[in-house]
């Protein structure tokens, strides 16, 4: 949502009346939203799980920068202008997850550990095995990111 400052406060951030205020770092101009509060959900423990778990993996610095930079080489795409992906986290969660798809009797979000991904050789140990493996979308220049997790 676009709110109105009545007297000019555009660097206004924070909490107020029910709403978070920030300003948006593509566009430089301030938005509001409502705070999201978690719904009692049975599948909300499972998934909260397995998110703390794929980023207690702590993913190499080196690997984190191939995924960085085929962010910018997938919105490059035309195919993706309409559907950026704008950080490495969400590259990061799309592969762990359509790996577990892929592979559900192998791999288990919530238990995955660093040393289980090494000893079973799963396509998330580099960018290229993932993308090799058809878990993310192939994009021009793909096998220049072999860093390991």
């Amino acid at each position: 949502m676009k709110p109105y400052f009545k007297h000019m406060i555009h660097g206004f951030t924070g909490k107020l009346d029910g709403l978070i205020y920030y300003i948006d770092k593509f566009t430089g101009k301030p938005r509001a939203r409502t705070s999201f509060t978690f719904k009692n959900h049975p599948g909300q423990k499972p998934f909260k799980s397995a998110q703390k778990q794929i980023y207690a993996i702590e993913p190499s610095q080196f690997y984190k920068y191939d995924l960085k930079d085929y962010c910018l080489s997938y919105n490059n795409l035309p195919q993706n202008a309409g559907f950026p992906i704008f950080t490495w986290c969400h590259v990061y969660n799309k592969l762990m997850w359509a790996m577990q798809t892929a592979m559900p009797d192998t791999v288990d979000l919530s238990t995955i550990t660093r040393e289980q991904i090494f000893e079973q050789n799963l396509p998330c140990i580099s960018l290229k095995a993932a993308i090799d493996a058809g878990l993310l979308p192939k994009v021009e220049g793909y096998e220049r990111w072999k860093e390991v997790i």
